[in-house]
């Protein structure tokens, strides 16, 4: 090869780029010194060799490795055309740094058909690292995770990277984290319904952002605002996905309080009203469609007047509220129990028969009057409690919490202290 008087080939050599020529079958043909000391290659482990050969390690921009058909030379080949400043990191089993290039791909044609595939590789290594993006991400204040894209198993995608405010948050160190799955991070407590839609978003390759409950290494639980983005290659293949999480402890709790002052009674802890109603009218539906056994009652301290001007409202709000906390342990997890103003009290019973109701209730009757509260001197106090089956004519729950407050009344007009059910 020949360039005026300069001999090509020695021009090639002298250059501080590499240059590799293939043939259609992707055979190296030539490989200057730049390119052999780039490729981690000798002159004679270079000539010959194909894009099949398994040897070859390159890496994409995102650190995924390079599938056959992404090499340039095979990228040309396929689309007859050249390519432009990829970036790719070369590296093999002989050291751990990934050398970094921009490369350069044309062909050239022959009666048509493509005859040779021209690359050159300029080393960026040092460009590369210039921009301190690791360093960025590792010291954010927000919690960073990156997981691959695939596969995704039954716990989820294994995690890659975790930067510093992750171990700040979760206890975990990176060496505990990577290799594992976000999962370490949930437990029964994080919504089902929520790690379905994540899981989701991830199969199909789509971002997503969501509230989760997720819990340190210590079992602490803290609330993430997680906004999951799907990260791709320079191909358009998604080869990752990155986490961007801010806790949001603080700002949920604040919600959760906010919510209870809405529907829970701020002297009891109970539901009030407005959340008994809302509640209620959800169970009342429940109890209707499945045919349920469901009872409800109304109670009222006796005589309350006649406490509070005896002793003041402050004595009054001990005997609601120790009242209330006779409420609360002496019925299920299921029952619903709410302060429906002053001293009046409500309770709903699914699944509960109109005699297991009874009995029930007189229980709680008589374990009142038999307290002794020291505030009021060893002066008893007592409830008057009205009861109300659900029937077949029952309409709706505002029905059976009338009709129990009839109940309610006949109790408190035949003496008080008792249990009194409504009948048609």
């Amino acid at each position: 090869m020949e360039l005026g008087n300069l001999d090509a080939e020695a021009l090639l050599r002298s250059l501080n780029a590499g240059v590799v020529v293939h043939n259609n079958r992707t055979e190296i043909l030539f490989a200057n010194p730049k390119a052999l000391e780039l490729l981690r290659l000798s002159k004679e482990q270079a000539l010959g060799k194909d894009a099949m050969d398994p040897k070859w390690h390159f890496i994409g921009s995102h650190g995924g490795t390079l599938t056959i058909d992404q090499y340039p030379v095979n990228q040309v080949l396929q689309k007859r055309k050249g390519i432009a400043n990829l970036e790719i990191g070369i590296c093999d089993s002989t050291k751990d740094e990934v050398t970094w290039v921009l490369c350069n791909a044309y062909p050239e044609f022959e009666n048509g058909i493509v005859d040779k595939v021209i690359v050159t590789f300029i080393d960026v290594t040092k460009e590369h690292q210039t921009i301190p993006y690791k360093d960025i991400v590792d010291l954010s204040n927000d919690v960073i995770v990156v997981t691959k894209a695939r596969p995704i198993d039954n716990e989820g995608p294994e995690i890659v990277y975790v930067n510093d405010a992750f171990t700040a948050l979760t206890g975990y160190t990176a060496e505990e984290a990577i290799g594992k799955n976000p999962r370490i991070l949930q437990r029964d407590e994080t919504d089902p319904e929520t790690r379905k839609r994540v899981r989701d978003a991830l199969i199909a390759n789509e971002p997503l952002r969501e509230d989760i409950l997720n819990f340190s290494k210590n079992g602490r639980p803290y609330w993430l605002d997680m906004n999951i983005v799907p990260l791709k290659d320079e191909f358009g293949e998604i080869s990752y996905f990155a986490a961007i999480e801010r806790d949001v402890t603080e700002t949920k709790n604040l919600q959760n309080k906010l919510q209870d002052l809405a529907i829970k009674d701020p002297l009891t802890g109970l539901y009030n009203r407005r959340g008994f109603s809302e509640l209620g009218q959800e169970s009342f539906y429940i109890a209707r469609r499945v045919h349920q056994k469901y009872a409800v009652a109304m109670i009222d301290i006796d005589h309350f007047k006649s406490v509070n001007d005896a002793y003041g409202h402050d004595i009054g709000d001990l005997v609601i509220q120790d009242l209330a906390n006779c409420l609360r342990n002496s019925f299920r997890e299921s029952d619903l129990v709410g302060r429906m103003g002053g001293e009046e009290f409500a309770v709903i019973m699914p699944s509960t028969s109109l005699e297991a109701a009874y009995k029930k209730l007189d229980e709680l009757r008589l374990k009142i009057s038999n307290r002794n509260l020291k505030e009021l001197e060893g002066r008893p106090f007592t409830v008057s409690i009205g009861l109300c089956p659900l029937t077949d004519e029952t309409r709706g729950l505002d029905e059976l919490l009338k009709n129990a407050d009839k109940a309610l009344y006949e109790a408190k007009k035949s003496g008080r202290n008792k249990v009194t059910a409504f009948f048609e």
